[in-house]
């Protein structure tokens, strides 16, 4: 005998529009050689943010009110995509660490590694984009 639970898509928008509808974020890149995690503190995760010089600068924004949708082809609620665009400028940008927090929270939401470490050499760009859904 089966049991099969699935969440309504009604209750996937109540609960991203609880977590972002609205909300500031902060995308940041951080050089993370104290072996923080996903659980670790946003401010543990802030400590370990590149210091602004060589043109780095976090990417900050507001989710905007209204703008989530149901996406049936990966059968999530999302909100659109945020591209957070990092340059050098006057030197080298080295990180291996890219971190999302949103809000003031005292956790990040999440973190992208990258192994090995990435450098983004003076006058060049790197770019992420970040989707924040909520699934079942």
């Amino acid at each position: 005998m089966a049991f099969t639970r699935t969440i309504s898509q009604a209750e996937l928008k109540r609960k991203s529009d609880l977590a972002y509808d609205g909300k500031t974020y902060k995308v940041f890149l951080a050089d993370n050689d104290s072996g923080l995690t996903p659980e670790s503190t946003a401010s543990a995760w802030l400590a370990e943010e590149l210091p602004t010089s060589n043109g780095y600068a976090a990417v900050t924004g507001t989710v905007t009110t209204g703008s989530g949708a149901w996406d049936s082809g990966d059968g999530r609620y999302e909100f659109p995509a945020i591209t957070a665009t990092f340059t050098a400028s006057g030197g080298s940008l080295t990180y291996n660490t890219v971190v999302l927090r949103i809000g003031t929270e005292t956790s990040v939401a999440a973190i992208g590694v990258e192994s090995p470490a990435i450098t983004i050499p003076d006058g060049s760009s790197k770019t992420y984009t970040i989707t924040l859904g909520t699934d079942d």
